[in-house]
This record gives structure tokens, C-alpha cells and sequence, in this order.
């Protein structure tokens, strides 16, 4: 055991002592979300001005051109948080937390989505709008589900050319890993999931052959949206337990009609295990004869390349990834070429199986010689399977798929959308939104479509045509027409004040904005901001939430977790039990090496409250003294000087003999009940609540500087599904609220 620092906890003493001093003086802070900036007035009444938005993942911006006449906003420039393709490819459709916009191809100002709340009818758009729809592959339809609730909404299907829309199910879960629908490639139907089971709905266009019946009628089969996956012919494989199931989208209507006489569709392999749809995920072979399993344990996962109908004393090419490794990006080309992306921590990992060499050779994973940059997280493979276009924070880059020779770089700066149309692509980074066409000479061919930002703004002096500066270039519109470059610009200086109105800036002292810009009329009475001012109340108290992730003995679900805390830039708080390092070293580096805070869940998973044992000053020092032995001997680092007594059981002994050791103790105001098995709930007549209704309870209870724990691991007595598993959805109702989630010494404060 390491030397028992007296000096340090004597100093984590007094300082606690302090804490009880000052706790009710520092006041709990509000985040600010949106800030204005770059305002300017024209002689003609139009008003510029830059909103720049943090939407709980990263800073988004926007240039907004008002008539001062009469209020009215056109947005001007569209950040690419997620870009999709509409009208068979004549239009983009861009996603940001100002919205929803679509933007022809040929290039063009932004365009109002029909249906959708963007930043211009109302100013709380969040990020979650920009995850929780699905684009038909001919982009005419569009699936979406619209909140009723922090957990769940209404799934409804629209025409894009209307508008109309149909709800197809209520009390559907929100996204998380995935968005639970799955269309078919000719458009013509959907795969979707509601209570645990999958159903399919057909759009209007194929109602016509087989008319649309109720729900009940739709059935598919028990499972999530990973149980499915559709394969490029019209059929789909379906996963049950360990059976592949294969099912022709022309006969979908009549054996799910007739399911209790007819299987749901063909078997087409056994698994040599059972399938978790909370874990586990599949893909399916262009040709559609082989899969790829990937197959989740407790800290790592494993690929299989399994062909369909193959004998069961066939050896089949593995993968074991390694230890908690994450977000796994899998393509697989015409040619039968699979390349793996996964993450490993910082770094991240190539592989590549040549699936179709196997026939009659033993074939194998291998990693390939230079991966891409860290901070390239996305990957796309064009529809020929030739090239593969990479992208995230460090830029994009072209790549030759099958040599993986590097062919050019797309761009440097943080890239956020990309799509493949035909043999080119279009790719939108913070800068500019370009369709991008590569020459035999592997130069590249650009095509503005649209800015993403506008790095500073102002009127064109003769004109009033809206000037914008982007990467030390100088674009012009006219707010109707596309950016088009401009050599030698020409502005009119800057003025606030013009003809009848004024324009300025109002610094605001609480709330989610920063400022806000205001309009004076000069020739009448009547002072107001340029915008619609938030009104639903969504976003009223705010403040701090503690999540603190507890690790007993298993640290099943922790690498999903860190990948939502780094998606939202977030750092939060794990405490961790003894056992569980000794168990998981590699998970106590690879929190501490994520900068979370990291904190004592005492040695042993014991009831400190129980009579059982005797609880005084030297076991509970001993016990908190061992587990800080664990962790350093782990990670080289120390634990932070709180904790909280497994299972949150608390005595006034307890609590003071930790005091005595150094250690504040941390205490939950609100219990989602994840830690209640089906066993325990049945045996002993406690309420067991669904993840998605564990995200309705801490909601519904959760108030500033609230400490909200969320157990890691699985339980012995099962659960049907782990409140880990809809960490995001629980991130976004929380960010979506106007709180911010912080580390618990933080709420602490």
C-alpha cells in the first residue's frame, strides 16, 4: 500500500470546511447559448446581423438579413450539421440547431423547410431536431419524429413536395444510437420500431398494391432497429434470437398479415450466438450472401464475417477488436471489400478483409499500413465502391478505396456533412457547402453551393448587395440569388443608425442569450428586439446537473458513455469501486485519460449501513485509502477527495467518518431506479422502469445542481434495457432544457 499522505487529506480537511462556508454564497450560473454580433444597417431599412449559437455540442452560426419594416428574417448562410439529399438529388437538405433549410444543388440562399420550425418562426430549435428524421433514398418522403416528451415522440411520414404529413405511431422512443426507422432502397416502405418491436409502413405511392392495415397487422417481429437491415435487391435480414431471417419486401404485407400461419420470412443462417439488439449490430454484403456480426462483451467486441448458409465446422474469419474500443464505421464495396473504422480511445484503427478471396483460402483481418488522422471519424464510399471520402474535426480526405492510396485533401477545416451524387459528392464544412467533382487527373473540380459562415459582413456601397468575407475571400448576394465570389469588394461603412431606425445590441444579464438585437423607431414610439424572443418556458430555471456514472465490477457500457460525453463536450464524474480497477484497469486510464473527473466508490461493493458489519473510523479510512492505492497503481493518478458509500446507503456515521478521512460525501436527489433488476422488481413488488422512462423520471424531477447516478454494467436478475444505453437521448433532453452537465464538485460549489 502506498504511503498514507496525512498532509493531503488534512488539507482536503479544512478546505471542506471552507466548502460549508461559502456554499450558499456561489449562485448557480445560467449557460449562455446564443450571442449577436456583426450588426449593420442599409440606407434601404434591411438590418445584418450574426448569431452564433451553442447548441450542447459545438458552436453554430448564422447570417440573418431582416426588413426593418416589417421584421421579417431570411436566413443567409446554413452551418451543415447534417446534410441529405431531396428531389432525386436537385436539392440539399441541411440540418443545423437553427433548423431545417434546403439549398438546390446549383447553389443558392437557404430556403424555409415546409412544416419545420426553423430559428426564424422560433428560437429554440435544438440540437435534437437535427438527429431525429430519416430521408427516403429517392428524397420524396421524410420520416420524423416530433417530440411529445423528453423520451419519446410522434412518428410521422411527409411529403416533401406538400408538406402533408400522416402519423404512423405515437410513443416512439427518440434516437440514440440510431434513429428507429429503416427505409427501403426503392422508397417504397419503412422499417420502424415502437415497444421493443419492429413493424413496417408503406408510403402512399405503394398503398396502391397493398393497402395499408393497423398496426397490429404490420407486426414483424420482437427487437430494435439493429435487428434489421435492408440489402440493395428490396429484401431485408431480420435477426431473432440467433436466427437470420431473410424476408422479400414484395411479401412483407402478406406474412406479417398472416404471421400466425407463416414464418416472418425465410431462415437463412444460425448464428452460433444469440444476437443482442442493445449491443450488437450487423451488416449485410452488397450481394447480399454474407454478413458481418459485430458481436459486443463486456469491455471489447469482436467481428465475424459470416456467409449465409455456411456449414457449422467452417472456420470464418475474426476480428477482436481492441479493449474498449468504440464507434465502429464498417464499408463494404461491389467488390466484396470490408475496411473497419474504429476508435480506441484517441487513436483509431483500420482493417480490412478481402471477403472475396476466401473461397477455398483461409483469409484473415488485417489492418492497413496508414490510417487516416485522428479526428476523421466519418467515412463514405462512393456508389461505384472506387473511392471513400473521410471527414470530421481534421478536414476531409479522398482515398482510393481498393490500394488506399491517399488521393487528395477535400479540406482542413472541421468538415461536418458529406453525401455521394453519382460521382461526386458534396461536402459541407465549417467554411462552405461545395459540390466537389474529381477529374481523370485526380484534380478537383469546385461548385459553390453555399456558405456555411461568414467570418465578417457588410453592405456593398453602390448596391446594398450583402457582402460576406469566408476564409479571407469576399462572396456577394443579393439575399434572393447564390453567393457568387467578388474580386474587389467595395463596402459601405458600417451604421447602426439609417433613415428611420436604429439598430444596436442590449447586453442581457440571465437567460440563454448573451445579447439581443433591438430596432428604434425614430419617427414613433416603440423600441423592440429583431427577433422573436423564446416564449415556450422550455428554457426557464436551467442551471447545473451532476451525472455520475458508478462502476461496481463491470464496465459494461462505458465506452458508449465516454463517446456521448465527448460528442457533447462534456465532463462528468465516475466513481469507481476497487474491484472493478483491478478488473478494468484499461477502463479507470481510459476515463482519467478523457479528463473526467474521477472519484472513490470505496473498495468492496458492501452496505456500509448494514448491521452485518462494524462500520467506525479506521474501516472507513482503510477501505477509501485502498481504493485510492487501486487507482493510482492503475492510472499514476490521484482520485478526487469525494465518494459516495455503494449503493448510496448512507448512515450520519458513515458520512462523518468519511469526513474525518478527507472525503466529501455525495448524495443523489434523484433516483432513476436503473439499478432495479425484472427479478428484484418481481420478487420484491418494486417499480421497474424502461431506460426511456428513466429519462421521463429524472425530467420530471430534476431541478439545478440535481445528482442524477447512472449505473454502468449488467445486472445479475436482467433488465430489458440499461439507462446507459440512452445516455444521448438523456444528454439532449437535459442540453435541450438549458442545463449544462458538469462534474459533481462543480453543483457541489
Amino acid at each position: 500500500m502506498r504511503f498514507y499522505n496525512s498532509t493531503r487529506r488534512n488539507k482536503a480537511f479544512f478546505s471542506i470546511l471552507l466548502f460549508f462556508y461559502f456554499i450558499n454564497s456561489v449562485p448557480a450560473g445560467v449557460p449562455v447559448k446564443i450571442r449577436f454580433s456583426g450588426l449593420d444597417i442599409s440606407n434601404d431599412g434591411r438590418a445584418l446581423f450574426r448569431v452564433d449559437n451553442y447548441n450542447g455540442v459545438r458552436e453554430e452560426s448564422a447570417l440573418f438579413v431582416s426588413q426593418l419594416v416589417d421584421l421579417s428574417l431570411k436566413q443567409l448562410t446554413a452551418f451543415p450539421g447534417n446534410i441529405d439529399l431531396l428531389e432525386n438529388g436537385r436539392m440539399i437538405l441541411v440540418r443545423n440547431s437553427f433548423g431545417w433549410t434546403r439549398i438546390p444543388v446549383a447553389g443558392g440562399v437557404p430556403l424555409l423547410f415546409k412544416e419545420y420550425p426553423s430559428f426564424i418562426e422560433r428560437s429554440d430549435v435544438s440540437v435534437a431536431s437535427t438527429k431525429n428524421a430519416e430521408v427516403s433514398k429517392d428524397g420524396k418522403w421524410l420520416v420524423l419524429l416530433e417530440s411529445v416528451s423528453a423520451a419519446y415522440g410522434n412518428l410521422a411520414l411527409m411529403d416533401i413536395s406538400s408538406g402533408a404529413k400522416t402519423i404512423v405511431a405515437s410513443h416512439v422512443e427518440k434516437s440514440d444510437r440510431a434513429f428507429p426507422v429503416r427505409w427501403s432502397p426503392d422508397s417504397r416502405a419503412f422499417i420502424y420500431e415502437r415497444d421493443r418491436k419492429l413493424y413496417y409502413y408503406q408510403t402512399p405511392a405503394a398503398q396502391s398494391a397493398a393497402p395499408q392495415v393497423e398496426e397490429r397487422r404490420r407486426l414483424i417481429g420482437e427487437g430494435s432497429i439493429a435487428c434489421v437491415v435492408w440489402e440493395e435487391g428490396g429484401d431485408f435480414f431480420y435477426i431473432n434470437g440467433s436466427t437470420v431471417y431473410r424476408i422479400k419486401g414484395s411479401e412483407i404485407f402478406f406474412r406479417s398479415m398472416y404471421r400466425d400461419f407463416l414464418e416472418i420470412g425465410v431462415p437463412s443462417g444460425t448464428l452460433p450466438f444469440a444476437f443482442d439488439p442493445d449491443f450488437d449490430e450487423f451488416y449485410a454484403a452488397p450481394d447480399a450472401n454474407s454478413l458481418l456480426i459485430s458481436k459486443a462483451n463486456r469491455t471489447n467486441r469482436t467481428l465475424f464475417f459470416y456467409p449465409l448458409g455456411a456449414s457449422g465446422g467452417t472456420a470464418l474469419p475474426y476480428l477482436q477488436l481492441p479493449e474498449f474500443c468504440s464507434d465502429i464505421t464498417a464499408l463494404w464495396s461491389p467488390a466484396n471489400i470490408i475496411t473497419i473504422f474504429t476508435h480506441n480511445g484517441p487513436g483509431q484503427s483500420v482493417y480490412r478483409l478481402n471477403a472475396a478471396a476466401l473461397a477455398g483460402v483461409s483469409a484473415s483481418f488485417v489492418p492497413l499500413p496508414s490510417p487516416p488522422a485522428a479526428g476523421m471519424d466519418n467515412a463514405a464510399l462512393s456508389p461505384d465502391g472506387g473511392r471513400v471520402i473521410l471527414w470530421g474535426k481534421k478536414g476531409a480526405v479522398l482515398y482510393d478505396y481498393k490500394s488506399w492510396r491517399r488521393i487528395q485533401s477535400i479540406s482542413d477545416a472541421p468538415s461536418y456533412g458529406c453525401i455521394w451524387l453519382g460521382d461526386d459528392f458534396i461536402i459541407g464544412d465549417e467554411k462552405r457547402i461545395e459540390r466537389i467533382h474529381i477529374n481523370q487527373d485526380n484534380s478537383a473540380t469546385r461548385h459553390l453551393i453555399c456558405l456555411s459562415s461568414a467570418d465578417s459582413v457588410a453592405f456593398e456601397a453602390e448596391t446594398n448587395r450583402i457582402l460576406a468575407q469566408n476564409n479571407g475571400r469576399w462572396f456577394v448576394t443579393n439575399g434572393r440569388l447564390a453567393w457568387a465570389e467578388l474580386q474587389e469588394p467595395v463596402m459601405r461603412p458600417t451604421s447602426l443608425v439609417s433613415g428611420r431606425y436604429r439598430v444596436y445590441l442590449e447586453k442581457q444579464e440571465s437567460g440563454i442569450y448573451e445579447n439581443l438585437p433591438m430596432i428604434r423607431n425614430i419617427t414613433s414610439v416603440g423600441t423592440m428586439p429583431l427577433i422573436r424572443i423564446r416564449d415556450s418556458g422550455v428554457f426557464a430555471g436551467g442551471g447545473d446537473i451532476a451525472l455520475c456514472f458508478d462502476l461496481y465490477d463491470d464496465a459494461t457500457g462505458l465506452s458508449h458513455v465516454l463517446d456521448a460525453l465527448d460528442f457533447f463536450n462534456i465532463k462528468a464524474t465516475f466513481f469507481l469501486n476497487g474491484e472493478c480497477i483491478r478488473r478494468y484497469p484499461e477502463a479507470a486510464r481510459r476515463i482519467a485519460d478523457a479528463g473526467h473527473e474521477t472519484a472513490s466508490l470505496f473498495f468492496a461493493p458492501l452496505d456500509l449501513s448494514s448491521s452485518r458489519y462494524i462500520i467506525d473510523n479506521n474501516f472507513i479510512s482503510r477501505g477509501l485509502a485502498r481504493n485510492e492505492d487501486e487507482f493510482f497503481a492503475a492510472t499514476g493518478r490521484e482520485l478526487a477527495l469525494l465518494w459516495h458509500p455503494p449503493f448510496y446507503a448512507l448512515t450520519p456515521k458513515t458520512k462523518e467518518f468519511a469526513l474525518f478521512a478527507g472525503y466529501r460525501t455525495v448524495e443523489r436527489d434523484v433516483d432513476p431506479g436503473d439499478a432495479v433488476t425484472r427479478a428484484e422488481a418481481l420478487r420484491l413488488g418494486l417499480p421497474f422502469i424502461s431506460a426511456s422512462g428513466m429519462i421521463e423520471v429524472i425530467m420530471e424531477k430534476k431541478q439545478n445542481a440535481s445528482i442524477v447516478p447512472v449505473r454502468l454494467g449488467l445486472l445479475q436478475g436482467g433488465r430489458d434495457t440499461y439507462l446507459y444505453n440512452r445516455i444521448f437521448a438523456l444528454l439532449d433532453a437535459i442540453i435541450g432544457a438549458g442545463y449544462s452537465v458538469v462534474p459533481v464538485s462543480k453543483v457541489l460549489q
